[in-house]
């Protein structure tokens, strides 16, 4: 072979050689981003499924404590459609790496005994003995569910990789046949959104126009500003002028260092109070930090509330508190108002709600009293307190209620049970939720 014929041979073998690299690179690269979209997906099903076990929970929970048809009619066939959801999200994991192999058993055990109950009340049929006991059976497999799935979240949270087989459940679900009566022809229902409160229809803010805003005299923007010094109790001169809020309820937007605050061009209404800092320390109770929000409310010229709940998170507690008069609870008029755990100090405030369904409401006298509605509340609930409150329905219209405050026999959760005052109907079924940092409802 000649100088020339070996220098070519050599040329073709490092540009084969230069190709192949090349190629590796690239495919490397594609198979490192098509890994990193698995992954991805493999996270956003995961959340999903975790979401909807949460809801699956909620709603076996409520049917265990409701007493109306219509209510469990209407959970049923949510409970159907989370389960149809999730067995949806299980089928995009790599279930046998997630230790899940009879989740899907269960969803569909689930789901099927979903349908079941809802076709047996669209009947007219009450709910037997047997299929409470089912009900509380599942129940019991629908909270260790989702505790496994929550697990390999915050996993991932921590960042785990499922790609990489770094999740695991603590261990496996392991179902029984509930019923063999399961129905098999229910109609297919199709998503129905389940609504997740921290408090009684908080946030809840109905789509109409404010009675109160409308009725106001307008005030200037120096007006709006002395309002605002005075919520925070500084001197106007170190409050600035920011811009307008143009929403649903026009606004004057100020800054005092590093609060932030909408006054209402109409009425001169502290609609929100937002505070950017941090709080470092933690001095005072929870229950200080409420009655401190109650005093600060009245100081701003919200009078007549009272604490409904509250929640704690970084040091601050954000205490929800719904206007009252004759004893009674009007929950469309709630406010959010946030009190600093260092000091007592006021950092935020949410008066939205409160500005959108406040109105001098006629007082209604009851054609049911407390004791004769409450013959109708599910045999499987023990009532420790209730009260007259008002709530708001997805109509719009508002409901005047019994609130009762009740413990379930089969689980020990705390639900509060709204009955109509008027037909002893059930309303509404809200499970509380009670921990160190708070009390919210579901």
């Amino acid at each position: 072979m000649t100088k020339r014929s070996y220098i070519r041979v050599l040329s073709y073998i490092s540009f084969l050689l230069f190709i192949i690299a090349v190629s590796s690179i690239m495919t490397a690269s594609s198979l490192k981003s098509y890994k990193t979209e698995l992954e991805v997906s493999y996270r956003q099903s995961l959340a999903e499924l975790a979401e909807c076990l949460d809801n699956v929970d909620t709603d076996i929970s409520k049917s265990l404590v409701s007493s109306s048809y219509g209510e469990i009619y209407d959970l049923s066939r949510d409970l159907f459609a989370q389960c149809s959801t999730a067995k949806n999200a299980m089928s995009r994991l790599p279930i046998e790496q997630l230790k899940l192999s009879n989740a899907y058993k269960f969803l569909s055990q689930c789901s099927d005994y979903a349908q079941y109950i809802g076709t047996k009340i669209d009947k007219g049929e009450a709910i037997s003995s047997e299929e409470h006991k089912n009900l509380k059976a599942l129940l019991r497999y629908a909270q260790k569910f989702s505790d496994q799935v929550d697990e390999m979240v915050s996993a991932t949270n921590s960042g785990a990789m499922i790609t990489e087989n770094e999740i695991r459940s603590s261990g496996e679900i392991n179902t029984t046949p509930l019923s063999n009566s399961f129905s098999s022809g229910a109609k297919v229902f199709e998503d129905f959104p389940t609504l997740l409160y921290d408090g009684p229809y908080s946030d809840q803010v109905l789509n109409k126009s404010s009675q109160l805003i409308k009725s106001a005299d307008v005030k200037t923007r120096d007006e709006c500003r002395q309002i605002f010094a005075d919520a925070l109790g500084v001197s106007v001169n170190n409050v600035s002028y920011e811009t307008d809020d143009k929403s649903r309820i026009p606004c004057y937007t100020f800054k005092c260092g590093r609060y932030t605050g909408l006054i209402t061009k109409q009425g001169g209404y502290i609609k929100e109070i937002l505070y950017s800092g941090k709080i470092q320390n933690k001095n005072i109770s929870a229950q200080n930090a409420c009655n401190l929000a109650v005093k600060a409310l009245e100081r701003l010229g919200y009078k007549n509330m009272k604490v409904c709940y509250y929640d704690i998170k970084d040091n601050a507690c954000t205490v929800n508190c719904a206007y009252t008069k004759n004893g009674a609870y009007y929950y469309p008029d709630l406010i959010k108002v946030g009190i600093s755990m260092n000091d007592g100090e006021l950092l935020s405030l949410d008066a939205k709600t409160f500005l959108t369904n406040h109105t001098e409401r006629q007082p209604k006298k009851a054609k049911l009293t407390a004791e004769q509605a409450q013959k109708k509340l599910s045999i499987f609930l023990k009532v420790n307190d209730v009260k007259m409150c008002v709530i708001p329905k997805e109509s719009g219209k508002e409901v005047q209620c019994y609130e009762y405050t009740c413990e379930s026999k089969d689980t020990g959760e705390k639900v509060l049970v709204y009955l109509n005052c008027d037909t002893g109907e059930e309303e509404d079924i809200l499970i509380m939720i009670e921990s160190q940092n708070g009390v919210l409802v579901k």
